[in-house]
């Protein structure tokens, strides 16, 4: 009977070891230097907004300078998660966006599912950067995504499943000279603005 108990035992202690190794591994995939999570914790401004106890939004955004990327695809192509190839066109890409636009990656939650509808032309939200001379322009671009087709997803830790992804590019040459980016959100059920100060990201 004893002998049978210390059987059992040692099935289930291998058990849990060969589990502990698998899930070991699936982290080591997703794991990303500390120095590139670092910068990105610096990037990421968070809002919410709520009207008396109701959730009108939550949102993260994180403003993709492209040093970060750059960083993120030489990881990439150390890690083998991509070959030379897909690096070399990958860094191509990431100086071409650079020379042409600003890239916020967006996280959001709306209290009502409705509201979640930033890449609408006809959205409830107007989404606007200030100029260094003062105006708001409004993006090139915005699109909405999917996390799990997304190369650069281990980047947004702070992208649940709750929220959408978006990401929001506006054209860099109205950008000209700017110490700071400044984002603002604007509806009639709520309003977030987001600032990042450009000497502490580039």
């Amino acid at each position: 009977m004893k002998m049978n108990i210390r059987f059992l035992a040692l099935i289930v202690l291998f058990s849990a070891a060969a589990g502990c190794a698998g899930k070991q591994t699936n982290v080591d995939f997703t794991f990303l230097p500390e120095r590139i999570l670092g910068d990105v914790r610096k990037n990421v401004r968070t809002e919410k907004v709520y009207r008396d106890l109701d959730t009108i939004l939550i949102a993260d955004v994180f403003y993709y300078d492209q040093r970060i990327k750059r960083d993120f695809i030489q990881t990439s192509l150390v890690k083998e998660w991509i070959d030379a190839e897909q690096a070399e066109k990958m860094l191509a890409e990431s100086k071409a966006n650079e020379q042409k636009e600003v890239e916020f990656i967006a996280g959001v939650y709306t209290g009502d599912k409705r509201w979640n509808d930033f890449e609408k032309q006809n959205s409830i939200w107007k989404v606007s950067l200030q100029t260094p001379d003062g105006r708001w322009i409004v993006p090139a671009s915005i699109e909405k995504l999917k996390l799990d087709k997304m190369r650069d997803a281990h980047l947004f830790p702070f992208i649940t499943e709750w929220k959408y992804v978006y990401r929001i590019a506006f054209p860099k040459q109205e950008m000209a000279g700017a110490a700071n980016y400044t984002l603002r959100f604007t509806s009639m059920v709520g309003e977030a603005t987001f600032t990042w100060n450009l000497g502490g990201t580039q």
